[in-house]
């Protein structure tokens, strides 16, 4: 995932669900937070890890299961990226 598709951290992940209309709705007494928003009129939730550092990268496995969480491709999600 480099070139177009960088390795992101927790604050661009949440930063690209929020430019999509998501909204957090769980963190409590958990490491994950719960992302609820809707994408091509489908109620979507993504579990975003609660990485231990903010600026620590996702890595490939973990970054392309929240991606695919949100119904959006790869080149969709990263269009958000610095909006």
């Amino acid at each position: 995932m480099s070139g177009q598709y960088p390795t992101l951290d927790r604050s661009q992940v949440e930063s690209i669900l929020k430019c999509l209309g998501f909204t957090e709705k769980r963190k409590q007494g958990t490491s994950h937070a719960q992302w609820e928003g809707h994408i091509k009129n489908q109620r979507r939730i993504v579990t975003v890890d609660d990485l231990r550092s903010k600026k620590e990268k996702y890595g490939q496995t973990l970054l392309r299961k929240m991606i695919e969480q949100s119904g959006l491709t790869k080149k969709e999600f990263y269009s958000y990226l610095n909006r």
